[in-house]
């Protein structure tokens, strides 16, 4: 997953548009999105454990942005 975070965050416009680049993410998403709140804690947790045993630069960047690019961050309602 923060691999295709940083491939498109990396991208340029001829390489990636915005239409590929959601096309790209539209499967995670919809998993992430059927996990319950306890689980998408704990994953996002896992997202930032991971990025904080790398050092500073895109690979971290990368792994810090899944949890709020994907709401796993959001409490539900």
């Amino acid at each position: 997953m923060a691999h295709l975070v940083a491939a498109v965050d990396a991208s340029t416009d001829e390489e990636a548009s915005s239409d590929a680049a959601s096309r790209w993410f539209e499967y995670p998403a919809y998993v992430f999105d059927r996990l319950d709140a306890e689980d998408r804690h704990r994953l996002a947790d896992l997202f930032r454990d991971a990025a904080m045993k790398e050092p500073e630069g895109t690979w971290r960047n990368a792994l810090l942005k899944v949890p709020d690019g994907f709401g796993l961050t959001e409490d539900e309602d």
